[in-house]
């Protein structure tokens, strides 16, 4: 899938807006469960597409960095970070590591929160990143992502297995791990249900 071609009406989409709002529902849900302080909270939103959690978490967070190697994607949320007036957000359209490269400075302090929304199920070393993300994290960090739950009967099998999320947080150093539905939203007669993965870095 070309993300960038995805970037136009994108936010358009009522049902790619409510999954994005049930996410930080659930997101405040296991906060408040973790006894986490949002807050003030330095963030990285791993993915973050057109910013439409990233635009979310800002408004109460402290610094949030939206990492996205879609440019467009990267563009519609620039225009929103001017419109809503969102200058807590640092945005940077390249994979992680051309980000470490290139602005540094972004990363130099541990990361009180990762969010990747819909994300891990698309990467092509979800074990190795999820690695790289968690060495990101400062100490008492919380860790959380969204993904669609494999069903390995589908014609065209997608998505992480609770199984695979629990190995892959916990090999990457995450402590307190849970994995299970992050949220059941009705939606045009069918529900979202995606799996919630959440960890916390020592």
């Amino acid at each position: 899938m070309d993300w960038n071609d995805a970037a136009t009406g994108w936010d358009e989409d009522e049902a790619v807006r409510t999954y994005a709002r049930a996410a930080f529902d659930s997101l405040r849900r296991a906060a408040r469960e973790r006894d986490f302080a949002l807050a003030g909270a330095r963030v990285l939103d791993f993915g973050c597409g057109t910013g439409l959690l990233t635009e979310q978490l800002a408004v109460i967070s402290g610094p949030v960095v939206a990492l996205d190697p879609a440019p467009k994607m990267i563009a519609v949320l620039d225009e929103k970070t001017k419109r809503l007036s969102l200058p807590n957000v640092h945005t940077v359209a390249a994979t992680l590591a051309e980000a470490q490269a290139t602005k540094p400075e972004l990363f130099a302090h541990g990361f009180d929160l990762v969010v990747c929304s819909s994300v891990c199920g698309f990467l092509e070393d979800y074990a190795t990143t999820a690695r790289d993300l968690v060495a990101l994290m400062a100490p008492g960090g919380l860790f959380v992502q969204w993904d669609w739950e494999l069903d390995p009967t589908a014609e065209e099998p997608f998505g992480l297995s609770r199984a695979a999320i629990e190995k892959s947080l916990t090999d990457a150093g995450l402590a307190e791990v849970n994995v299970e539905i992050g949220f059941e939203q009705p939606f045009e007669g069918e529900t979202m249900k995606p799996l919630m993965g959440t960890g916390v870095r020592p």
